[in-house]
């Protein structure tokens, strides 16, 4: 009711000041002009707000393998359960030898759960929202795919296994099949890439359109428009777990079965 008569009490020129805001509006706040060989390295407010997601997760994880007791609080006791969420739900989907990997999975699932939760708050940015940032996470997940299974099993034996082996008319079928899986390998990173931002940037999106209502059809709509919005606000909280869930244990299991390409061959 307090949030209803506060805007009762803006004009209409102010609310559109707060509601009509975009993300690119947002590559010109905050900028820190910087230029090395013609190359421009500006910081602007996208490049802060991963910082920061960078620095909280290197935080909570460090301080967390820092601070162990015999009698643990309840900040060990947090870290401890994600430790042993990323464990068993990360590690080992294909085999066991799998679980070495873990590590980089869990790690990527908290960076992208803390920067999709900081893009919920109020003039931040969400970070994930942007193509460029999913796409390169998705690069190095495509990197360490193929480094993976390259490295395990060899190059030629890595290459020969993206077609099967007892293929009928195999002159022929062995190069369309090798080629249709080169092309799959360029397109689970790409997935990646685009479900991340596609979710991220339409939740966004939704609690924008009914913000913006009260633009169109004036400040009455705020009664149904701003619990509408809150609604998927708090939606939202959900989609920020299930999407850093969903881009870690894709690419847990794209590295695993790069691993075992061979044996599945």
């Amino acid at each position: 009711m307090t949030t209803f008569l506060a805007l009762l009490e803006v004009t209409q020129e102010e609310l559109r000041h707060e509601i009509l805001h975009t993300w690119e509006a947002a590559r010109e706040a905050w900028v820190i002009h910087l230029e090395i060989a013609g190359i421009n390295l500006s910081i602007n407010k996208p490049v802060w707000f991963l910082w920061l997601g960078a620095a909280i997760t290197f935080l909570f994880m460090y301080i967390g393998a820092r601070t162990l007791r015999d009698r643990p609080g309840a900040y060990q006791v947090l870290v401890e359960e994600l430790f042993r969420f990323g464990r068993d739900m990360f590690g080992g989907q294909i085999n066991e030898e799998g679980r070495k990997w873990f590590p980089y999975s869990l790690t990527l699932f908290i960076f992208l759960l803390v920067l999709n939760i900081i893009g919920l708050f109020p003039n931040s940015y969400p970070v994930t929202s942007n193509i460029s940032f999913t796409a390169t996470l998705a690069l190095f997940t495509f990197v360490l795919t193929q480094y993976e299974g390259v490295r395990r099993n060899g190059l030629g034996p890595y290459l020969k296994s993206w077609a099967p082996a007892d293929l009928p008319a195999k002159p022929l079928m062995y190069p369309i099949m090798w080629f249709l899986h080169l092309i799959q390998e360029f397109t689970k990173p790409l997935t990646l890439a685009l479900r991340l931002y596609a979710n991220i940037l339409a939740g966004h999106l939704i609690i924008f359109v009914f913000l913006s209502l009260i633009l169109y059809f004036g400040l009455p709509t705020a009664f149904v428009s701003v619990p509408f919005a809150v609604v998927f606000y708090a939606f939202e909280i959900f989609v920020a777990v299930i999407q850093a869930y969903i881009f870690a244990i894709l690419t847990q299991v794209y590295i695993e079965l790069a691993m075992f390409a061979e044996e599945a061959h």
